[in-house]
């Protein structure tokens, strides 16, 4: 955090890294949105700690505190005096070069009461350190009444006070009044920074490219992604997802289309392209929300790999497919088990009702089978009545995928995992939460 004029220090008392701990995967989670933003940070654990994951990355500086005996409920042991002194000059002598502290539990559980009391006179000492305390309970903190009879005025006043300098941090807004009664605070002190959750890791995503095009072309902020693998065949008819996901963009939705255009890399799949490019344009796509994987990275320039693709899936929550012509399409499959999101079939292609049932959006794209007789033939879908003009075509055209657009939404707005999904992956991933709940905190 140098970089900004400030350096970040997290205050743990961890004596290691516990994955089934929650708290450590928090404190891991924090670790993670910093560095990965380019900022370097300061964890406090104690002595003996050995660092693994997050707290092994090469812009993580751990400092270690002396340990001192701790106890799981409100106690004065004997050493209790000495080991308040000890533990501030430590902690002092520790975040001389520090701007903000982010604590956890510090200020609640009976565990760390040398640690608050130690760092208390810390922050009363210097003012222009600023804090903030995540509390990860939602009951209250131990009573005055368990301290008093145990320890003397000096240490109850020094915990009955605001702790200095500091902003109190909890995780939902309703329960802002209950954390400012609990603690004796001004409610305008206690700030909401909701826990966020690494959603590549969840989604078993591992392939740096496919989490590079998601931050780049910001796949998490999306409320419909599409991901369509094809080889750029004419048959394929990219143009009907392009125009559908236009319209839904028209409709007020944030949108992604992803095409993983394998094996196309001459002639006419190259002209095809082009096309759609063009198309997508007219049609209001921009290069942000329309990306062919062939020209993101030269490793997909040719092919990409079909775990990643599967990746890209797991991103997604809309498919079309509206190809005149499958065998099976083993793509339509793989999305259905991967995403479990919204289906788009192609009503003209009887075979995609056979394989994979009536459960879908079936909408008409025309296909090289006779519907009516079954056999290879042809049936054209045109968009609007006969002997109209080419630009009455067109408005009858845009009303249908309009129609198809909103069938779409429709899934999206009103199905409970659907918009759940959306509004969590949108609102709760790292990213998210540093740059709209973290970073403000600290820097205004």
């Amino acid at each position: 955090m140098e970089s900004k004029g400030k350096k970040i220090l997290i205050f743990t008392q961890f004596s290691d890294a516990d994955e089934a701990y929650s708290l450590n995967r928090v404190v891991q989670d924090q670790i993670q949105m910093f560095v990965t933003n380019g900022y370097k940070v300061v964890v406090t654990v104690a002595e003996g700690f050995v660092p693994t994951g997050w707290y092994a990355h090469k812009d993580v500086e751990l400092r270690g505190m002396i340990t001192v005996t701790c106890h799981n409920e409100v106690k004065k042991d004997p050493t209790f005096e000495a080991d308040v002194d000890a533990l501030t000059e430590d902690i002092k002598s520790i975040m001389t070069d520090i701007d903000f502290v982010i604590s956890h539990d510090l200020i609640y559980q009976p565990s760390a009461l040398k640690h608050n009391v130690a760092c208390r006179r810390v922050a009363k000492d210097n003012p222009k350190l600023k804090w903030a305390h995540w509390i990860h309970s939602a009951t209250s903190p131990y009573t005055l009444g368990r301290l008093r009879g145990i320890f003397t005025d000096d240490y109850v006043k020094i915990i009955s006070e605001p702790f200095p300098n500091s902003y109190y941090v909890f995780f939902n807004h309703y329960s802002i009044p209950r954390v400012a009664e609990n603690f004796k605070v001004p409610q305008d002190v206690v700030k909401i920074v909701h826990h966020p959750s690494d959603v590549y890791k969840l989604l078993r995503i591992k392939d740096p490219l496919v989490i590079r095009l998601a931050e780049k072309k910001k796949l998490l902020d999306a409320e419909a992604v599409a991901i369509y693998p094809i080889r750029l065949d004419r048959g394929k008819q990219v143009q009907y997802v392009i125009k559908t996901m236009a319209c839904m963009k028209e409709m007020g939705f944030n949108v992604r289309v992803v095409v993983v255009d394998f094996h196309s890399t001459a002639g006419d799949k190259v002209t095809y392209r082009d096309e759609l490019k063009s198309l997508a344009v007219d049609w209001g796509l921009n290069a942000q929300e329309l990306t062919f994987t062939s020209e993101f990275d030269p490793e997909w320039n040719y092919q990409v790999k079909h775990e990643s693709v599967a990746e890209l899936f797991a991103l997604s929550n809309v498919f079309i497919q509206p190809s005149v012509s499958e065998s099976y399409s083993l793509t339509t499959q793989e999305f259905i088990i991967i995403s479990r999101g919204v289906l788009v079939l192609n009503q003209d292609f009887p075979p995609f009702r056979d394989i994979f049932g009536p459960e879908a959006i079936f909408r008409k794209y025309s296909s090289n089978i006779d519907v009516m007789s079954g056999l290879d033939g042809n049936t054209n879908t045109e968009y609007g009545p006969n002997n109209i003009s080419k630009e009455e075509r067109v408005s009858y055209e845009k009303a249908y995928h309009r129609e198809t657009a909103g069938l779409i939404a429709n899934q999206l707005k009103h199905n409970q995992g659907y918009s759940r999904w959306i509004k969590i992956k949108r609102e709760r991933n790292l990213q998210y939460i540093f740059e709209r709940e973290l970073l403000p905190l600290i820097f205004y």
